[in-house]
């Protein structure tokens, strides 16, 4: 059963008690109105309980809709994030737990999305460091997600160590660029 159902029913179970708890008869004899009375009223009163479960209903689906354009919008403001890294380090600098949070809120917003983190080095250093580099790059995200709230195990780790760089050339500015870890859903 899908999230969206069950809040669905939550909520109409939520109005059927709020309904059942309100809908008392007065049993004092001061309040006008006679038992037999206050059920002919209801008996001739219009039946509100069709249209309160479509109003839910409608609530629901708005707020469905609403969600879908959340998550909509996050992902696009999350298109082009990522971590960028100082030479040979591994530890997320503070000005990336923005991106963090952002992919955090996305991840609890879209609770069937799964998440690659990829971790890429520049080119200098061997191939077999690099790969160990670029795993505790990806590792590091992933624990900085982890402490936002996201399960473990709805995060992958990648490392492409110097394999995959996103500017193609040698030097300082390229390979500023090339130490990243990418985010793909």
């Amino acid at each position: 059963m899908s999230l969206e159902r069950l809040k669905q029913l939550f909520i109409v179970g939520a109005l059927g008690v709020a309904l059942v708890g309100c809908s008392s008869t007065p049993t004092d004899e001061s309040a006008g109105v006679s038992t037999s009375d206050s059920v002919s009223q209801t008996s001739t009163g219009s039946d509100d309980s069709g249209s309160l479960v479509g109003q839910v209903e409608d609530t629901a689906d708005a707020a469905a809709v609403q969600t879908a354009q959340e998550i909509a919008g996050l992902y696009a403001a999350l298109e082009g994030k990522r971590v960028q890294f100082d030479f040979d380090r591994s530890e997320v600098k503070s000005e990336y737990h923005d991106v963090i949070k952002m992919h955090a809120d996305y991840l609890a917003l879209n609770q069937e999305a799964k998440l690659t983190v990829e971790g890429h080095c520049d080119e200098r250093g061997s191939r077999e460091y690099n790969l160990a580099l670029g795993e505790r790059r990806a590792n590091a995200i992933k624990n900085a997600l982890i402490a936002e709230g996201v399960e473990a195990d709805r995060i992958d780790v990648i490392s492409f160590g110097e394999d995959r760089p996103l500017v193609d050339a040698s030097n300082n500015e390229a390979w500023a660029k090339n130490r990243r870890g990418e985010f793909v859903y």
